[in-house]
């Protein structure tokens, strides 16, 4: 089998946007935008034993590199529509790439995405997807509009991901039941496309959370040139984490695909109506502030010390 017979039996499933005028085939695909929408673009990598586990079941490892990128959509407040997959393979597993196919389709479903290209190579195990989608024109969150006073939210909970990496990684021991859920949200996190989609019209400033809520954050507070203070007890997280005070997992573990955004207190009622018209759990976990550092209280109101450093490629 050549690499074109590989993309026709197991990538080229057909294309359901009628604004797709040629997907895969071709030197390139055509499509087409909306009248008053502008093009949002994003791209991740995920490579073996960096990103995933060798035995990791190929149908995750294709859910979860689509989720990495539907994330960083979510934070923009657009809506996906596309998506390019460029595959490098050691060799040729035919059972390997019908469930890696089968997992990404389920993924590409799910958010109405059509894939209309992409590349195949020969190489070490990797797995790179462009990710496209609209927005309206001069509506998209940026990390550049926090202002001072606005909320700080989170969606769904932090550190589950971190754990289940940690725990298979022989490093944490947990529960059998916890583990099961934090290596889920690990191997299979959910992006929070939905209420993305919404948060354009009340949200300063938004990213997702990839690498760690202190990192994330902090990437905000340069943008934006402001401060922040955080209630530790406030920030969502498994009882585990406050019993036994491993904070890290939270605030520094990534791998949570959630959404962090700061809005205007006087839009704390909409927001909450948008959490629960989308059924998304949502915190306010502190406060934006003038002074340009970061802070984290505890419940005695005493400023913590903590780790700013979040998950890097290069370390």
């Amino acid at each position: 089998m050549n690499e074109f017979e590989l993309i026709q039996d197991y990538f080229n499933w057909p294309i359901k946007d009628p604004s797709i005028a040629l997907g895969i085939g071709d030197d390139a695909a055509l499509f087409s935008l909306k009248d008053g929408e502008q093009l949002v673009t994003t791209t991740d990598t995920l490579s073996e034993d960096i990103h995933f586990f060798k035995d990791t079941l190929p149908g995750d490892i294709a859910y979860k590199s689509l989720v990495v990128n539907l994330s960083d959509i979510a934070a923009m407040g657009a809506i996906p529509k596309w998506a390019t997959l460029s595959i490098s393979l050691p060799k040729i597993n035919h059972g390997w790439l019908k469930e890696f196919s089968k997992g990404f389709f389920k993924c590409a479903d799910q958010f109405g995405i059509d894939l209309i290209g992409g590349d195949t190579t020969k190489g070490p195990l990797t797995i790179s997807i462009t990710i496209m989608g609209e927005v309206k024109k001069n509506k998209s969150l940026l990390r550049s509009g926090a202002k001072i006073n606005d909320d700080i939210w989170v969606t769904g909970q932090l550190g589950m991901a971190s754990m289940g990496l940690a725990s298979l990684q022989g490093k944490l021991k947990l529960a059998p039941s916890l583990k099961v859920k934090c290596i889920k949200a690990l191997e299979t996190p959910s992006p929070k496309v939905l209420i993305g989609s919404h948060l354009s019209r009340y949200a300063n400033s938004c990213i997702d959370i990839s690498d760690g809520l202190i990192q994330d954050l902090s990437h905000i507070l340069k943008a934006s040139t402001v401060g922040a203070s955080l209630l530790l007890n406030e920030i969502p997280c498994d009882q585990f984490i406050h019993t036994s005070k491993k904070y890290q997992f939270a605030l520094n573990g990534g791998d949570d695909y959630e959404l962090l955004f700061t809005a205007s207190k006087k839009h704390r009622l909409s927001i909450e109506k948008i959490a629960k018209k989308t059924n998304t759990a949502i915190s306010v976990i502190g406060v934006i502030t003038q002074n340009k550092t970061l802070k984290i209280m505890d419940q005695k109101g005493k400023s913590i010390s903590f780790n700013k450093k979040g998950f890097d490629h290069f370390a």
